[in-house]
């Protein structure tokens, strides 16, 4: 039905007796789109068909999931700092040992058990109730209250009352819990929540009820259902289960490939709020557009043979997670629990098969299994362990969308599935060895995507190649965050990185080995690699960040000392701004250069302006010592030690005219064309 849907209507409207009207895409690109488009396509309308319109309005802007714009970043801000990956490693050991226990006993036991009950569903509780603090005790009645909140069984009153009877004893449950963390605060989320004032605000309790109920349902049912559909697809492909255990190097590509394949939440819903076109349909204002994503990971225009399951698949740019700015806050913490399980599996069992049906759940928003009943056969190969255990991995990967890879293997559309004409990724990479001038050797990294770099292993090859045979399999990550910012990580055991400012100044980070999701901020840098026949680069290009902005207007009757003059007042009509522009010129055009144009080349650059026909070298100069005395202020700067001279002068100029963003790109049009010249 899928595939019949994406070849013959990718956004079609559809009439649904229990969920009214709405548009379904369900092809990759106009899913992304939908996604990627929050001024277009809104979540505080709600976010899933079906969903109780009075609880959709009484949520909207107070809960995660359905808020936009100042209201979402307010929300997730709180929320990311327990999601990230140095927050969610600090899980491994707890959850790892947990994990290893369970597979023991169950293993021990030598008979078939419901994996849902007593394996799928107990690992994202272990992970979730320690981050919200959930007491031992309250855990079980927890669990089974947030299952009845989101049973569809009965689409009827019957069921609708039973749901929001469960979400009620729910928000009752928090409501308890949050009095007790305002009293006695922990080391969890309710009461880094009880305490946050995200812009000063504290956040009300009605804003902390909904979002720990957003949580359970987030954090619980669909990584429970990822889990499940994993052992489903190992019992059937017992071949694919095999090679897994031959090559756990593949556990990070096989956790995306279940993500894809599972697809644990059947939509997202968004609300249009302008007449716009997607694909080749009209989306009117106010119709509602359902996103479904098991269609859209099974694209066969970007993922080649999308009905096989391949754990070697690379690149995977499922979109399981959503993307934009409502990417799963918990993708990171999601991404732990599957490898933890895997992980300590590969070692341990050495075959799973099904016994009886796999029941399927009946819902239109999650996709998943209610029972499934397997047998575990244990690994009975002598000798310790090869693999390393969850105590010590895995590495939690930090929030990517799926990842792109420089394989010969012919696939259709773009690496990872950016667009050809770059302008929907956020990171542009040059390869070590790249033919920067041609464009060709890079690869481009959308927002919350990653990729590895080092010199890789037969079968399990790094994204980025580097040809060090000394180092590191896997010699580090580079990670695109949202708003065109960039992480790297190290996982190097005795090597520092260099990361440098390609814009100029000579600035550089240093990243110390083992160091995890530094921040770079650079929009243009370098990666200097050591290895043992000298350093091998990499070029890093991100845009300029899309962030939001205060207001800075100012009433017209305003007192006068509230509207303070501007630091720099630069005159763009003024013939020393055109020397300016002319002398940033060749870092505007090529960030990497360090090149400042001469006095002579500025009279050359300027010249043909019929303004500038007569301009000499000595007005030039003149116009430079203006801007820096009496615009900029360098003048008065103490230049570095042993430099003086206008030299260093105008490299003061350049710096700072850009990196205050006097100067920028569009300046360049009041230069004369370049056949002028």
């Amino acid at each position: 039905m899928w595939r019949q849907a994406r070849d013959e209507h990718p956004v079609a409207w559809t009439e649904s007796e229990l969920a009214g009207g709405f548009w379904s895409v369900v092809t990759h690109a106009e899913g992304s789109e939908v996604i990627r488009r929050p001024a277009s396509f809104v979540s505080v309308e709600g976010m899933r068909l079906q969903a109780n319109p009075a609880g959709v309005r009484a949520a909207a802007g107070r809960m995660l999931v359905v808020s936009d714009g100042a209201e979402h970043r307010r929300l997730r801000g709180v929320h990311q700092a327990w999601f990230n990956a140095r927050s969610v490693a600090a899980l491994v050991p707890t959850l790892g040992a947990r994990v290893e226990e369970r597979l023991d006993a169950l293993l021990a036991r030598g008979t078939a058990f419901d994996a849902i009950a007593e394996l799928t569903a107990e690992v994202p509780r272990w992970a979730l109730f320690d981050l919200l603090g959930v007491p031992d005790e309250d855990q079980d009645e927890l669990a089974r209250t947030m299952e009845a909140a989101f049973d569809d069984s009965d689409p009827g009153p019957a069921g609708e009352a039973a749901r929001t009877a469960a979400h009620t004893r729910i928000f009752g449950h928090f409501g308890d819990l949050l009095d007790l963390r305002r009293e006695d605060p922990g080391d969890d989320i309710v009461s880094a929540l009880a305490g946050a004032a995200p812009d000063g605000v504290p956040l009300t309790d009605d804003e902390i009820l909904l979002n720990c109920d957003g949580l359970m349902n987030g954090g619980l049912e669909t990584t429970s259902h990822a889990l499940a559909g994993a052992l489903l697809v190992f019992a059937r492909r017992p071949d694919v289960w095999r090679r897994l255990r031959a090559e756990p190097g593949l556990i990070d590509t096989a956790v995306e490939e279940i993500l894809r394949w599972t697809s644990p939440a059947l939509h997202a819903l968004r609300t249009a709020v302008e007449d716009t076109v997607l694909g080749d349909v009209r989306i009117a204002a106010g119709d509602r557009v359902a996103v479904w994503y098991p269609s859209c990971n099974r694209d066969e225009k970007v993922f080649a043979d999308p009905d096989t399951f391949r754990i070697d698949r690379r690149p995977n740019p499922h979109i399981a997670f959503g993307g934009g700015p409502h990417y799963c806050v918990g993708a990171t913490l999601t991404r732990l629990e599957i490898k933890c399980v895997l992980t300590a599996a590969v070692e341990r069992v050495a075959e799973i098969e099904v016994e009886g049906d796999a029941v399927r759940r009946p819902s239109n928003f999650l996709q998943g299994l209610s029972h499934l009943r397997i047998g575990l056969t244990a690994d009975r190969r002598p000798g310790p362990r090869s693999g390393p255990g969850p105590r010590s991995a895995p590495e939690p990967q930090a929030d990517p969308e799926p990842r792109p890879n420089p394989d010969p293997e012919p696939l259709p559309g773009p690496v990872n599935g950016a667009s050809t004409n770059g302008t929907s990724s956020d990171l542009r990479i040059a390869l070590p060895g790249a033919d920067t001038a041609t464009g060709t050797g890079t690869v481009e990294v959308r927002s919350n995507q990653e990729v590895t770099f080092g010199r890789g292993l037969t079968g399990a090859p790094a994204d980025i190649s580097v040809d060090d045979p000394t180092g590191e399999p896997i010699a580090g990550r580079i990670r695109a965050a949202e708003d065109g910012l960039w992480f790297i990580t190290n996982l190097s055991r005795a090597r520092t990185y260099v990361v440098e400012n390609e814009e100029g100044g000579g600035e550089y980070v240093c990243v110390p080995p083992g160091r995890l999701d530094m921040p770079v901020p650079f929009t243009h840098a370098r990666i200097s690699l050591p290895s043992s026949s000298g350093s091998t680069y990499m070029s890093v290009s991100a845009p300029t960040p899309a962030n939001a902005y205060a207001a800075t207007s100012y009433a017209p009757d305003a007192d006068p000392a509230a509207r303070p003059d501007p630091a720099f007042a630069l005159d763009p009509r003024a013939k020393y701004f055109l020397v300016l522009v002319a002398l940033c010129e060749p870092q505007l055009r090529a960030p990497a250069t360090m090149a400042i144009p001469s006095t002579a080349e500025i009279v050359r650059r300027l010249s043909p302006l019929a303004s500038c026909r007569r301009i000499s070298p000595a007005a030039v100069n003149f116009h430079i010592e203006y801007i820096a005395g009496n615009k900029l202020g360098v003048r008065n700067q103490r230049p570095p030690s042993g430099r003086s001279g206008g030299n260093w002068l105008r490299q003061a100029v350049v710096s700072t005219a850009l990196r205050f963003r006097l100067v920028w790109t569009e300046h360049l049009a009041l230069l004369p064309a370049a056949e002028a010249r």
